[in-house]
């Protein structure tokens, strides 16, 4: 029997998930893996990844999902308005259940799943029948129904070479975190690919190349390869394993970009051309969209440095051509934010205040080992992990459901540490809580 957190998630509630294997859910702070039935099996492949590549590979995926919620300026801002919204069930204060709905749409924005993406054709590519796209934008809906122009989406439309409609996607938070974690898993399947002696390296090779090529040119998949391909074709990068390495980059940095930066981003000439794209392109980026801000990322690099030469895209040039601050600037101003956001927290008397700091520190840390791109390996940064995620197996099952609530609402209100079925007693009750609310707002 499948415990209840473990039913009918909407795709909104966890990172890209675009198939079955696995998942990383922000709100319950934990990893998923179907694959492995247990702990015992999980921690043997663990001890030796190379014996059990693919399986394991699902986890380096989700880990990496794990650690773009902690360690990016995005993900901080998340964090806290989970707990906000969290602390606003523990306090069990009306006034301040506006942060269920806020937090709900904060998470549905960052993929526009149910209206915004459109399907055509169900036209399937490869690398010899390589699909065009077109960068464009559109308008949203507000509550009551209204086309809000205050609030434009930007869109890649996608058509076969012989030009047939597949698909319509937008530019997505979405779409960046399921590059930098495709990134991280076939990164880490490249490097045990290459330990293989020949013949087995190549057969190896050819079928990791084959896994990029059904992912990329698959018209199901377009809302989470969208970013992937923007970069390809506007840096000429023919090599798919270079194509997820060099977006991942462009995808971390857009996650990190500070506020107040978003308004300082370049556009291109083509935008100012247009009177409808001019005003829509200020529109996003003071509404801070970070899919958008990906875009202008790519297009500056190219309209200034060209396609790419070499096997490195680097990050000072992204962040000049850009016309960000370089490296060292965009660190400060990211903690500045986050400083900010924390004095907000204590100052309200947040009850997860702990929860919060633990994953926000380690992401801290995180950053500053590896860079605003990910684009150094971490060193030795295990040791400032406080709260890991858990990880859930496909025969996991334990008792929660019954524990008494406000033991652990003190608990929690008193800083201490919670027992794995304690948080999931908790992260559920609030869950039910922030979703039964938002399905009676405007009602």
């Amino acid at each position: 029997m499948k415990p209840k957190f473990r039913k009918k998630i909407p795709k909104w509630k966890i990172f890209p998930s675009v198939g079955t294997l696995g998942y990383f859910h922000p709100l319950g702070n934990y990893i998923y893996l179907d694959q492995y039935t247990d702990k015992a099996e999980f921690e043997k492949a663990l001890s030796n990844p190379a014996l059990d590549r693919n399986r394991f590979s699902v986890f380096v995926h989700e880990y990496q999902h794990y650690i773009d919620h902690v360690s990016t300026l995005w993900g901080a801002k998340c964090i806290f308005k989970i707990f906000e919204s969290f602390d606003a069930v523990l306090q069990n204060d009306e006034y301040k259940f506006y942060k269920h709905r806020a937090l709900t749409l904060n998470f549905k924005r960052d993929y526009h799943l149910d209206y915004y993406t459109i399907k055509y054709n169900h036209i399937v590519g490869d690398y010899q029948n390589r699909w065009k796209f077109q960068i464009t934008s559109g308008l949203r809906f507000d509550n009551n129904g209204y086309i809000n122009e205050d609030w434009p989406i930007p869109f890649l439309s996608f058509a076969s070479n012989k030009d047939e409609k597949i698909s319509r996607v937008p530019i997505s938070v979405a779409s960046l975190l399921e590059t930098t974690a495709t990134h991280a898993e076939y990164s880490f399947q490249l490097g045990e690919i290459l330990k293989l002696e020949s013949p087995h390296k190549e057969t190896q090779f050819k079928a990791l190349s084959k896994k990029f090529e059904d992912k990329l040119y698959h018209p199901e998949l377009t809302l989470y390869s969208a970013a992937v391909h923007l970069v390809s074709v506007y840096l000429e990068i023919n090599d798919p394993m270079m194509a997820y390495k060099v977006s991942s980059t462009f995808a971390k940095i857009a996650l990190n970009i500070p506020s107040k930066l978003f308004e300082s981003l370049s556009f291109p000439a083509e935008i100012g051309q247009s009177e409808e794209w001019n005003k829509r392109a200020k529109r996003m980026l003071s509404n801070f969209d970070r899919g958008f801000a990906f875009y202008l990322l790519v297009r500056s690099y190219v309209l200034k440095h060209g396609t790419l030469k070499t096997e490195e895209v680097n990050v000072e040039d992204i962040l000049s051509a850009a016309n960000l601050p370089n490296e060292a600037k965009l660190e400060e101003l990211i903690q500045e934010e986050i400083v900010a956001l924390d004095m907000e927290i204590m100052l309200g008397k947040n009850n997860f205040n702990r929860f919060i700091v633990d994953k926000i520190f380690y992401g801290k840390k995180f950053r500053e080992s590896t860079g605003i791109g990910q684009q150094r390996s971490p060193v030795d940064i295990e040791k400032f992990m406080k709260e890991a995620p858990h990880l859930i197996f496909n025969s996991t099952y334990f008792d929660y459901e019954d524990l008494d609530l406000q033991l652990i609402f003190s608990k929690a209100s008193k800083q201490e540490i919670l027992s794995r079925e304690e948080w999931f007693r908790l992260h559920t009750f609030c869950e039910k809580k922030i979703d039964d609310f938002n399905d009676i707002c405007g009602i």
